[in-house]
């Protein structure tokens, strides 16, 4: 016990304790095996801890008349030390001690709790753990304290154990082992009692729980069920004993199911989830189901406690309250509530991803007109259609509401571009305008009129998103109904701009406006031509020949650049078997291809249609394929481009340098060509880097055998240079920029021209 930090009330100090008349080693282990006997049957009497405490610091105390004893208890936090039992030491000096801290410097027991270890001070009055506490001793009649922690079974400090002399005291191994002895008999006294005190209150909470309980063996047969299981179940205990537990399942869910159940109780001790089982009746039913693995004192597994609750009443509860609290009832449609909801979830996880959400408030047009001529059940009647139709417009992803009154809301996330809501709209705003025949006969005609906005752009969170959304539903209203405009009115131009484009596009390939040019490769070493790259064009009837740049992105990005891909492929092919067929030399047909269409499933079989109908043999054909097409992707590039390479078609990595370059890739794909981006070559010979990175593809190109072409060769000192370095093949304005094909023809005359001439 140790000092009384202050709180005491001074009174007179105790006696001296008795005289030192140790007993013998073999009276004192008989003592001690007596003390053990008493602890034993005090325990199995159900006696109070502090009764059975004190009956062992008195026998410690009758052994060694020269010392007092106390017990000192850890609380459940583990931060304090409480009073177990201290029968020869006044009030004032247990109320001072009770409740002290544990941690280094609070006296001998705080200390020793902390320390994990016994802390023997031989006198009070000069050690400096008692520093704090220099009445203590001299009020209470002592001058040396040791103090020994006691422990459970996993070694967890369950108090202390100490002793007090009247005089100073250096340590006695005698003694030592007569306390550490005693200490024991405190720490069994302590467990049991605990555990005792546990299972009771377990026992009680179990028969009194409404969930149902039930204990197995090893071998998953019952051995216990409490009331609540009964009740549950509609068996009696009688009826389950000893029966195995999956005689209580049902059919919906199968053995691999509970397999998976019983191999994470095996791994991790513990499973919880639902699951479906059957009553005595029949009927069956759903069950939260928690398994938990129990072991014995030994630490071995012995049973299995699975707690069940019922859950069927809860969930049609729930289900009947979710319907009601989050759905329209007139129309079926997600309401007010729930399309908020969804919004806010959306924009969370646009938020955390980087994407956008859209939102569509519909206003019907003229729906009032309509429903004071025709009465309410036919307005309602026509809400109903209108929820049906422009559902068939939308994405499963979606969230397609009632707002209000004749108002719909629409959220769609992961919006790529503002024209994609455009779109929406437009064919929404289409589907209001057919006709709608009702229940009577009666055909009645509507319109829409459709405001939109987009998160982050017009807003960060879903009511002003929500407040854009309206804003901009009444300027599409004042501005003539039946149509859509955006909150911002720049996004709204670009919107149109890309619809516009969209359409202009899919009517050039529709009506043959887009051309191919072709641009000469030439060998470096021979300056002969050896082949050629295709590269798109479009003839755009309204802004004449229009450069790739301002509309191969938009068609990547709306899905346009199939179609135009297969095309360009087509084309390309055939005119290469055509110059063939004219006599021209062989020439390698270079030809991009897009990441859409590099990921279409079925690309090898529309490639070798191609090569089929056009009679183009496969080594006359490469494709070009960008490095961010792969990154990512390198298991499926592998097979998908193994597929082709099989087919006999060369392939080639276009920009290279510019993109997620990695050796990687190079070493595992089936590639047979690099191209040096002409970013690297335009500076040459002005730039030090780009001639050193230029180089430096160029050796790496040789060590893993590939060849290299150079992109944008322009003048003569960039190509003297890639020569130099060992580059196989450029291409550029120093010779020729890419031509239509019958200009390029003139550099590529027949054989028996070449001759001629």
């Amino acid at each position: 016990m140790d000092g009384d930090n202050n709180r005491v009330n001074a009174q007179a100090p105790e006696g001296p304790p008795h005289p030192d008349t140790p007993l013998s080693p073999q009276p004192r282990n008989l003592a001690l095996e007596a003390a053990r006997n008493a602890v034993l049957d005090r325990l199995v009497a159900d006696a109070p801890l502090t009764e059975i405490l004190e009956d062992v610091v008195h026998r410690l105390e009758q052994l060694e008349p020269s010392m007092r004893a106390t017990v000192l208890l850890m609380d459940p936090d583990g931060t304090r030390l409480t009073t177990g039992a201290a029968p020869s030491f006044p009030d004032y000096y247990v109320r001072g001690v009770d409740g002290m801290s544990i941690g280094e410097g609070q006296g001998s027991c705080g200390t020793a709790a902390f320390r994990r270890a016994p802390v023997i001070v031989s006198d009070v009055s000069t050690d400096p753990l008692w520093a704090p506490y220099p009445r203590s001793g001299p009020k209470v009649g002592f001058r040396a304290c040791w103090s020994f922690p006691f422990y459970d079974g996993a070694g967890k400090v369950l108090g202390t154990f100490a002793v007090y002399f009247a005089e100073p005291r250096e340590k006695d191994e005698r003694i030592v082992q007569l306390i550490e002895g005693f200490s024991g008999l405190t720490a069994l006294a302590v467990q049991k009692v605990r555990a005792t005190t546990a299972l009771r209150q377990a026992a009680a909470i179990i028969e009194s729980t409404r969930d149902g309980v039930m204990v197995t063996d090893l071998e998953r047969r019952i051995v216990s069920v409490n009331p609540a299981w009964c009740a549950i179940t509609g068996f009696s205990a009688e009826e389950a004993l000893g029966r195995a537990a999956r005689e209580f399942r049902s059919e919906l869910q199968d053995d691999a199911f509970y397999q998976d159940i019983w191999d994470q109780v095996a791994h991790q001790g513990y499973w919880q989830g639902e699951v479906w089982t059957r009553r005595k009746n029949g009927e069956i039913y759903p069950l939260w189901l928690k398994i938990s693995r129990v072991h014995n004192d030994q630490g071995q597994p012995s049973h299995y406690v699975i707690v069940m609750t019922d859950i069927s009443q809860l969930r049609e509860s729930q289900a009947r309250l979710e319907r009601l609290a989050h759905y329209d009832p007139l129309t079926g449609l997600p309401n007010r509530l729930l399309v908020q909801s969804r919004l806010e979830h959306a924009i969370e996880q646009a938020a955390h991803h980087h994407s956008k959400v859209g939102v569509l408030c519909i206003d019907l047009d003229h729906f009032k007109t309509i429903n004071e001529s025709l009465g309410h059940p036919a307005g309602d009647e026509l809400l109903r259609a209108i929820g049906k139709r422009l559902g068939t417009a939308l994405r499963t992803e979606d969230t397609f509401a009632r707002w209000a009154g004749d108002e719909f809301l629409v959220v769609v996330e992961n919006v790529h571009h503002p024209d994609e809501l455009a779109t929406l709209a437009a064919n929404l705003i289409q589907l209001t305008q057919e006709p709608f025949t009702l229940a009577s006969g009666q055909t009645v005609y509507l319109g829409a009129s459709i405001g939109i906005a987009l998160y982050p752009q017009d807003a960060g969170n879903a009511p002003l998103l929500l407040q854009h959304t309206d804003t901009a539903l009444h300027q599409a209203k004042d501005q003539g109904r039946n149509t859509y405009r955006f909150f911002t009115e720049a996004m709204g131009q670009t919107a149109q701009q890309h619809l516009e484009l969209g359409r202009r596009l899919r009517m050039a390939l529709e009506q043959g406006s887009f051309i191919l040019h072709y641009q000469p490769k030439l060998d470096v070493a021979t300056g002969r031509m050896v082949g050629c790259e295709a590269l798109l064009r479009w003839n755009d009837p309204e802004c004449g020949l229009t450069r790739p740049d301002l509309f191969i992105p938009f068609a990547e990005e709306s899905g346009l650049i199939v179609p135009i891909g297969a095309w360009a492929l087509e084309t390309a092919c055939r005119q290469a078997r055509q110059w063939l067929d004219e006599g021209r030399a062989p020439l390698k047909m270079a030809v991009n291809l897009s990441a859409r269409q590099l990921w279409q499933a079925d690309l090898p079989e529309r490639i070798g249609a191609i090569l089929a109908s056009t009679g183009l043999p496969p080594d006359m054909l490469e494709l070009e394929l960008t490095e961010s097409m792969i990154m990512g992707h390198e298991a499926e590039a592998v097979e998908r481009l193994g597929q082709l390479r099989a087919m006999g078609i060369s392939l080639a990595i276009d920009d290279f340098g510019t993109g997620y370059s990695s050796l990687s890739y190079l070493k595992s794909l089936p590639i047979q060509t690099l191209k040096i981006d002409q970013s690297f070559v335009r500076n040459i010979p002005a730039d030090h880097q780009d001639m050193e990175i230029s180089a430096g593809i160029i050796a790496l190109a040789r060590k893993l055998n590939l060849k290299v072409v150079a992109e944008g060769v322009e003048t003569v000192e960039q190509l003297d240079f890639l020569t130099e370095q060992g580059c196989d093949q450029y291409q550029g304005y120093l010779y020729s920029r890419p031509l239509p094909a019958d200009q390029f023809e003139r550099l590529h005359p027949p054989a028996d021209l070449r001759q001629s001439a």
